[in-house]
């Protein structure tokens, strides 16, 4: 534990020198305002974004929240009970996810939802304009997908 500790104070005390504009860790109790960021900037996260919920223009790296996950851009992964996000590349794991625009990547939920997806939904209902890719779960909804709406499996290559 103590080691952890002195990592930890290594990591946020070194931050400002390799992370530029850009957040290193992040603590968030609800949203944008009640927010903590080491190098100051709560929006721009490259690195760890932890909390309850959180709001953040782009994240590259993890943002791992208990309730809810918001950014604009996510490279990496994007966890909570709710995720959104208008871009991701990597993963959104939760409960519901959606992905505004486009996702390329996994969305490993109960209800999964993408309006452009490259990659695989992973879900118990799982609905997609545009994909690319494959959905697998009870309901599969792709408007351009072998079927509109399919049972276990669907997708386009």
């Amino acid at each position: 534990m103590r080691k952890l500790a002195v990592l930890l104070a290594a990591v946020i005390c070194a931050a400002p020198a390799f992370a530029g504009d850009t957040g290193v860790l992040k603590l968030s109790l609800w949203g944008k305002r009640l927010a903590l960021a080491v190098p100051a900037n709560t929006q721009e996260i490259t690195g760890i974004d932890f909390g309850i919920g959180s709001d953040a223009a782009s994240v590259s790296g993890v943002q791992l929240d208990l309730v809810y996950a918001k950014a604009d851009t996510v490279k990496g992964v994007q966890s909570a009970i709710v995720t959104r996000s208008n871009h991701v590349t990597g993963a959104q794991l939760g409960y519901v996810n959606f992905g505004d625009d486009y996702l390329k990547g996994v969305q490993f939920g109960l209800y999964n939802q993408a309006d452009e997806l490259h990659g695989v939904q992973l879900g118990f209902v799982n609905n997609v304009k545009n994909i690319n890719g494959l959905q697998i779960g009870l309901v599969n909804i792709a408007k351009n997908g072998w079927f509109p709406v399919m049972v276990i499996v669907n997708g386009r290559f």
